[in-house]
C-alpha cells in the first residue's frame, strides 16, 4: 500500500532538513549552514590591518559594522586568493566574513545525509582541518566548515602573533 503524502507530513520532513549554502574555493566544494550566514556579497573595499595573521586580509564595512575578512584559501592551501565574493557570518556568531570563489547551490539535507568527522580526523581531500562533516552532492564531496574551530584558530593565532 502506498503512503499518503499530506501537507503535515511534508512539514514534518522539512522540520528535519537543514539548509546548507554550497560554495567553491579553488575548485573544491564547501558548505555552511545557512542559519550561520547573514549575507553573500561582492567584495568591495578592504581596510588592511597591521600585525594580524596573513589570512586576515583586513576589515570590511557591512552596514557600518566592521567584519574581519578571512581568506579561507590561505587557511586551506597557504596561497592568497584572488576571489571577489564573500560570505558574511551573522553578527551573533562573530564579526567575520569569508572570502570565497563562488556560490554554487543551496542544499536541503537531513542530518542523516551528513557524514561526521572526528575533531582529530583531518579530511585530506578537503585540504583543511576545520571540517565537521561532509556529504555527497552531484557526485562530488562537499565539506562542511566548522565555524567554531575556525574562530578558535583565529583567536589562537592572534594570541601567538602578539
Amino acid at each position: 500500500m502506498s503512503e499518503i503524502i499530506t501537507s503535515e507530513s511534508i512539514n514534518e520532513q522539512s522540520e528535519y532538513l537543514q539548509k546548507y549554502l554550497i560554495f567553491t574555493i579553488k575548485d573544491k566544494h564547501y558548505a555552511l549552514e545557512s542559519k550561520l550566514i547573514s549575507e553573500v556579497a561582492v567584495l568591495e573595499k578592504v581596510f588592511p590591518l597591521p600585525l594580524v595573521p596573513e589570512y586576515v586580509l583586513g576589515i570590511i564595512n557591512r552596514y557600518s559594522v566592521p567584519y574581519a575578512l578571512i581568506d579561507l584559501n590561505f587557511l586551506i592551501s597557504g596561497n592568497v586568493s584572488s576571489a571577489r565574493k564573500l560570505i558574511v557570518l551573522k553578527e551573533e556568531i562573530d564579526k567575520l566574513a569569508f572570502l570565497i570563489d563562488d556560490v554554487t547551490d543551496i542544499a536541503d539535507l537531513s542530518p542523516d545525509a551528513l557524514i561526521k568527522t572526528n575533531k582529530e580526523e583531518n579530511v585530506p581531500e578537503a585540504g583543511f582541518d576545520s571540517i565537521e562533516a561532509y556529504f555527497e552532492w552531484k557526485g562530488s564531496p562537499v565539506f562542511c566548515l566548522d565555524t567554531g574551530n575556525i574562530i578558535s584558530r583565529i583567536k589562537q593565532d592572534f594570541v601567538t602573533q602578539t
